[in-house]
């Protein structure tokens, strides 16, 4: 049921009722709400109860819009010079237990001559979130702004890191500590990076997930972006059966479904994926761009293939496949990590 109210504010408590009762809020009404959370402007109490209200009844699409928006508002800004800047932050949740594929992508990309702005976080559901994986490859996460602008001009990728570069979302970590259950904010990560990434290779953990995104995202202006969830529960491109695919564009949205033969790849099982904690995943991420053969390795290639077909790079995922192990064997995925370690 859909809220027809044209008030642009409301009350807290308001908001609560008609969350309670089953209506959605609208982008507005969301955003003045997020806002005063952001400004550390509400009752603790009162956001604690309007986040499990969203939550119970389902963030919609507006409240997602108007939440990002407002986040954006408070967001530390990264200053650049690229045209086209890719990100691959997902929402995170899928429980999968995999390495860290997403920041393997990302810095892969880079080596492929992408722009790269990878927007991230600790861990907080999954074993090893892409922060503390990059904090055990030796990435400084916690640079300041302009360091970071700096390294995204010189070498083409940075880290954002989200508990740096979003300081406004100390006002809601007491209340959503308490909570301890997802809530509205973990979906904004991936619609919030503060480089303004034009180009988004987004993992979501679940179905409606990944249609709630893909649908804000095209409210949301972004250039072109991929959101994905695989039949197997991860959320990255998976060659253990299908991944769906849902293509933004321009407002539009396209569906795909892709297959590992479609990367001209066999398939490979979540279960030779996994990562007890960072330092694992630290591990498998090195010795597959020192140029390691195996599933971990395919599924990297997968994903990147992915990330340049979506930026434009290449006219197809083989091809994507090709270059992507083209990076890795000429040393140049091991070059590009070392630039962003130093």
């Amino acid at each position: 049921m859909t809220d027809s109210s044209t008030d642009p504010t409301l009350t807290f408590s308001d908001a609560i009722t008609r969350a309670r009762g089953g209506n959605d809020l609208s982008a507005e009404q969301t955003g003045a709400l997020i806002d005063a959370m952001l400004q550390g402007a509400a009752n603790e109490e009162e956001v604690g109860q309007l986040l499990l209200a969203l939550r119970e009844k389902g963030e919609a699409v507006s409240e997602l819009v108007g939440a990002a928006r407002a986040m954006r508002k408070h967001m530390t800004r990264i200053d650049h010079d690229h045209d086209v800047l890719l990100d691959t932050c997902g929402t995170g949740g899928s429980g999968s237990g995999t390495f860290n594929i997403s920041t393997a992508v990302a810095i892969l990309a880079s080596a492929c001559g992408v722009a790269v702005a990878k927007h991230g976080n600790r861990r907080a559901t999954s074993k090893t979130g892409s922060a503390d994986v990059l904090e055990c490859l030796g990435v400084k996460i916690e640079s300041e702004p302009d360091q970071v602008s700096r390294r995204l001009n010189d070498i083409g990728i940075c880290f954002c890191f989200a508990a740096k570069l979003h300081p406004a979302m100390r006002h809601v970590v007491s209340v959503r500590r308490k909570l301890a259950v997802p809530t509205l904010f973990n979906l904004l990560g991936p619609l919030c990076n503060p480089a303004g990434a034009t180009h988004q290779l987004l993992g979501t953990a679940a179905p409606e997930t990944q249609i709630k995104i893909a649908a804000a995202l095209a409210e949301l202006d972004t250039q072109r972006s991929y959101v994905l969830h695989a039949d197997d529960g991860q959320d990255e491109v998976s060659l253990d059966g299908a991944t769906s695919c849902i293509e933004v564009a321009s407002g539009a949205q396209q569906s795909h479904t892709w297959m590992p033969a479609d990367f001209g790849l066999t398939p490979v099982h979540q279960n030779a994926l996994a990562a007890a904690d960072p330092p694992e995943s630290a591990e498998i991420i090195r010795s597959l761009f020192e140029g390691s053969p195996g599933p971990q390795r395919d599924t990297v290639l997968a994903g990147c293939a992915a990330a340049l077909s979506l930026v434009g790079r290449v006219s197809s995922l083989t091809e994507g496949v090709q270059l992507a192990a083209e990076a890795i064997d000429s040393g140049a995925a091991q070059d590009k990590l070392k630039q962003l370690a130093e």
